[in-house]
């Protein structure tokens, strides 16, 4: 397998049986059984994208940046279907919001998130803030 970017970030889903390589802005799903490519989301973010994550059922790919911007993907289909809080705040006197973490915490549907910036954001998942309105 290779990509063609340098890349920055990879994570296996042992549910789907798939890999998932960030390069740049965009990524690559490879099967893991064959090898071969599913397929690509290419320039999904403003900036290289530094940290993902999959959701409790491996639905979802929850993508961070250089640039703080946090984003959820549908998997099959490669869709942006939720932007979460950025890390950039223009309020701070930051220069630098590069996300270093994501988790997800699978039964309160909430994701962890840890920037460069020095904070620590907890966030709802899309299908649990929906549900709150």
């Amino acid at each position: 397998m290779s990509d063609d970017n340098p890349i920055s970030v990879a994570i296996f889903s042992h549910k789907r049986f798939e890999i998932y390589v960030a390069g740049e802005k965009s990524i690559k799903i490879w099967n893991a059984r064959n090898g071969k490519p599913v397929r690509t989301i290419k320039n999904c973010i403003g900036s290289e994208i530094t940290k993902m994550c999959l959701d409790h059922d491996h639905r979802k790919l929850i993508v961070g940046s250089t640039n703080g911007e946090l984003k959820i993907f549908d998997i099959l289909s490669g869709i942006g279907t939720f932007d979460l809080h950025s890390h950039a705040d223009p309020a701070h006197n930051e220069t630098n919001y590069e996300i270093s973490y994501i988790g997800y915490a699978g039964p309160d549907h909430t994701i962890i998130t840890i920037g460069w910036d020095n904070v620590i954001k907890v966030h709802l998942d899309e299908d649990q803030e929906s549900k709150k309105h």
